[in-house]
């Protein structure tokens, strides 16, 4: 988002709201892109929106979005004051190149204000500046168990006299107080651990009490001492040279502690950690470090070094080594011209596995778990109809659910069967029928991998269930196919070399189950034929650029890429099929018949040639060149379905390239002379044959004796068994009879085939042209509403709110402020009481509790976190807990004992 410059209207932005006032529709519209979650609702004007920069959710989620690099830059700016100028930015990183990271911050509103003065916006200043780079807190925050005789030893370790301390203390103190620092050291007795108590400390936080509460009268004599000696150590660990000359004074086995914590993280676990001695009584390394201040002990077995000791040991490199660039890719090499071959002979494979899978469950669908799943019998089958494992089975499953081929009948009687789609898909050129399938593949958020493991209740997960839904799926698949695509030529990258370009990309992101969805999309892409041999194929390249982010600063940026895939509909599976058309062999229209009643055909055939073949033979193996076998059960499957044994001499003599050899011709006209000689009827049945000698040989056979046959007629045979029961049982015995219709002729048996219909489905693209509109359309209506609001304000409506919290906003009344000076908005009032927690004021809360009653606190936060704050409530005189849902309002509160020129926090 490039800095904005002057308007009529408006001076040189000072504030977050004015900055996102004087911001182009062009950045703003980049800025709702980065982050949806800003628009949804459009905000009703600008101090609404500089609200939501401020939320915390929101602030995470555009940190996941950021690289190593440019979230390292992020840390380094909280170690610098704000307002920092790139030039000195660029001398604190080490003289890096950091613009493309300040430009990514500025484009996610993580960073605002002037091109020579950028500001971190709070919140982001919050979470990156907790313990940035390896460092530890600052020293004040660290020493937020430490009791004032325990922070009096510091003092004196740390040489300063009681006139030092009273020139750094921030606020006026009794000079008698410091003089006698070493007399209350000596009559008191503490150790580091009560964490911050609220009860022993108003504020909840290491700071002077405030003189205002109710306390200030029973505290006011400990609690500025407590501060001041705060401000004593915070003011020597500041001076660099100090404590590397403290550091030079311990042992090299505490030196080495000290290397140790500088290079990060900071802290370390002992169980010396509340042990503070004088420096003579220190006799173990983290003894003396403790003595000295260059550690402290944060809890009862952890001690942390504090930022301002990091920085001074670190030396001229106080971020430390920052990682600019991305890992590079390492792996086998591979001979560049055996890639494209190697993926196109995968996808092949896998669109016939699709189909084949499919036939069979449209003949005999599959019933469904009870929690709609697909039961481990039927993976099983599945796998060995395929001839291949369970785990890639489950892979061709649910790629044929996602592309819609496959899909669960309504009703009662679920069955799983093919979709009308289908049908449609089974008639396609390859590349197409791939390309759908890639589609599919690319949108779904089912993991295969999942199949067969144990979810959180130690159920069993099913193909085809919701429990193998990852909503992340879409998202690691495309960064994943990016990755590879960053490879060299002819180098199939190891999968740890994958994971951890991915976590340079996206570092705050991770987990197990993160890993296993690279490994499984690693292993899904290889399967699909968008790498081959490891190595990125041109289709798998081509995928990677299309489900790129678009727009400046898009690449590289993991999380910002689209769900589904670009374009137009029908675009990104026609592109995809165009570039996988050439790496396929042409469609074949011919067969080499060979003698042992088998066919090879040299490449894929024309979808009309083999629907016609899988009528004639079945596949014995498939491959590059698929065998297909002649029998009698294959030829009167044939005939059965219609084929008249012409048409089958016919089509073997117009496919076959050498002819067709003597023993096919001969079986085809014995299977057809066989055929329909013995015919049956209702009667329940009936069989009827003008041969007596057959009819009698089939009456008197053994296997046929369970099939209830009566003779009536020197040619006529009845039965109790219906027509199909009577048919399969003859044709078990070895027998060819043919079903008759009521006029006598042959009736056509064709196999049934299951369908239910497609579900319709969302379109083939995210139509960023679309969403570009709606989200500029979202910027109109910011400008106008904000308009409106300072016609308002400038009208005199809705003032009175408080100088201080409308100041903070850049406007001249706060979004949602009354006449009583509350801010009343929702987004105002959290960001308020952040702003109060990170600056440590009081304010003044409006309260309806759990009975609806209402209520004013004076109050001062402490923490908001998970719905609640967290405050010293000044009512009760002591820590409270409320609701933030149910804060009605927030105004600044004025502290009526601040000195001129001190800060009243």
């Amino acid at each position: 988002m490039s800095s904005p410059g002057r308007q009529d209207d408006y001076e040189e932005p000072t504030t977050l709201p004015a900055w996102l006032r004087a911001c182009s529709d062009d950045d703003l519209t980049r800025l709702f892109e980065l982050r949806p979650d800003l628009a949804t609702p459009p905000p009703p004007d600008f101090d609404i929106l500089a609200a939501r920069l401020e939320i915390r959710v929101s602030v995470l989620r555009a940190l996941d979005t950021l690289d190593m690099f440019t979230l390292e830059v992020g840390q380094a700016l909280t170690l610098a004051p704000p307002g920092v100028s790139p030039r000195r930015l660029a001398e604190i990183c080490g003289g890096l190149d950091v613009g493309p990271a300040v430009a990514a911050l500025r484009d996610r509103g993580l960073l605002w204000g002037t091109a020579e003065a950028p500001r971190l916006v709070g919140m982001a200043r919050d979470l990156l500046g907790d313990r940035p780079l390896g460092l530890g807190r600052p020293v004040r925050d660290c020493l937020a168990g430490y009791r004032p005789p325990q922070l009096a030893r510091l003092v004196t370790a740390l040489g300063a006299s009681g006139s030092s301390a009273r020139r750094t203390s921030r606020t006026p103190a009794r000079p008698e107080r410091l003089a006698d620092l070493n007399d209350q050291r000596s009559r008191s007795g503490g150790k580091p651990g009560s964490g911050g108590n609220p009860a022993a400390d108003p504020a909840g936080t290491p700071g002077r009490a405030d003189p205002g509460s109710p306390v200030a009268a029973t505290s006011r004599s400990t609690a500025p001492d407590r501060e001041e000696l705060v401000d004593v150590v915070s003011q020597r660990l500041a001076d660099a040279d100090l404590v590397r000359r403290l550091a030079a004074e311990c042992s090299p086995a505490a030196g080495r502690i000290l290397d140790r914590l500088a290079a990060g993280p900071a802290r370390g676990a002992t169980a010396e950690a509340g042990r503070l001695l004088s420096v003579d009584a220190a006799r173990t390394p983290v003894e003396e470090l403790l003595a000295r201040g260059l550690l402290v002990g944060v809890d009862a077995d952890e001690v942390e070094m504090p930022r301002e000791v990091g920085i001074a040991l670190r030396g001229a490199a106080p971020t430390g080594p920052l990682h600019p660039e991305p890992p590079e890719l390492t792996g086998a090499a591979v001979d560049p011209a055996s890639v494209d071959p190697a993926a196109a002979l995968a996808a092949d494979a896998v669109v016939r596995q699709v189909a084949t899978l499919l036939e069979a469950w449209g003949a005999a669908p599959v019933v469904p778990l009870r929690t709609g799943g697909l039961s481990v019998r039927d993976l099983r089958a599945a796998a060995r109809l395929l001839d291949v494992p369970e785990p890639v089975a489950a892979f061709v499953v649910e790629l044929a659910a996602a592309t819609g081929l496959v899909d669960s009948t309504g009703g009662v009687d679920a069955r799983i069967v093919p979709t009308t789609l289908f049908d449609r898909w089974g008639v396609d050129d390859p590349a197409r029928r791939w390309a759908a399938l890639v589609e599919g593949w690319a949108r779904s958020t089912a993991v295969a991998t999942l199949v067969g493991e144990r979810d959180e209740r130690g159920r069993q997960i099913s193909a085809l269930s919701v429990d193998v839904r990852r909503p992340a799926a879409p998202a690691t698949r495309a960064e994943v196919l990016t990755a590879l695509a960053a490879a060299p030529a002819g180098v199939a990258p190891a999968p740890a070399d994958v994971r951890a370009l991915l976590a340079w990309r996206a570092p705050r992101r991770g987990g197990p189950l993160l890993e296993r969805l690279i490994d499984a999309t690693l292993r899904e892409a290889e399967l699909l034929g968008l790498t081959g041999r490891g190595v990125p194929a041109t289709t798998g390249r081509l995928l990677a650029e299309l489900l790129a982010p678009a727009g400046p600063g898009g690449a590289g940026q993991p999380g910002a890429g689209r769900v589904g895939p670009p374009g137009p509909p029908g675009s990104f599976a026609d592109a995809l099929a165009d570039a996988l058309a050439p790496l396929l062999p042409e469609p074949v229209e011919e067969l080499l018949l060979q003698g042992d009643l088998t066919a090879v055909a040299p490449g894929p055939l024309v979808p009309e040639v083999a629907a016609q073949l899988a009528l004639l033979a079945d596949i014995e193996s498939a491959g590059a060149a698929t065998v297909y076998r002649f029998s009698e059960e294959s030829l009167r499957r044939a005939l059965d379905a219609g084929v008249s044994p012409a048409d089958i001499h016919d089509l073997l003599a117009r496919l076959g390239r050498g002819g067709v050899p003597q023993a096919l011709t001969y079986l085809v006209d014995d299977t057809a002379r066989r055929h329909g000689r013995l015919r049956s009827g209702p009667a329940e049945s009936y069989l009827r044959c003008d041969d007596a000698v057959l009819l009698s040989e089939v009456v008197a056979s053994r296997r046929t004796q369970t099939l209830g046959l009566r003779r009536i007629a020197p040619t006529v045979v009845i039965s109790r068994l219906p027509v199909p029961e009577l048919l399969d049982g003859l044709r078990a015995a070895g027998f060819a009879p043919a079903a008759e219709g009521a006029d006598g002729r042959v009736l056509v048996s064709r196999p049934q085939a299951h369908r239910t219909p497609a579900r319709a489905r969302s379109a083939a693209a995210d139509p960023a042209a679309v969403r570009r509109g709606q989200l500029r359309d979202a910027v109109r209506l910011v400008r106008r509403g904000d308009e409106s609001a300072r016609a308002l304000r400038l009208a005199g409506i809705g003032t009175g709110a408080n100088s201080r919290q409308a100041s903070r906003n850049g406007s001249a009344d706060p979004a949602g402020g009354g006449p009583d000076g509350l801010v009343r908005s929702a987004p105002m009032i959290l960001v308020s009481l952040q702003a109060a927690v990170r600056e440590r004021r009081r304010v003044l809360l409006g309260y309806v509790d759990a009975q609806g009653k209402q209520s004013d606190r004076i109050v001062r936060p402490t923490s908001v976190e998970g719905g609640w704050l967290t405050a010293w409530d000044e009512t009760v005189n002591g820590p409270s807990r409320f609701v933030l849902h149910r804060v009605t309002g927030v105004a600044d509160i004025t502290d009526p004992f601040d000195l001129p020129g001190t800060s009243s926090s």
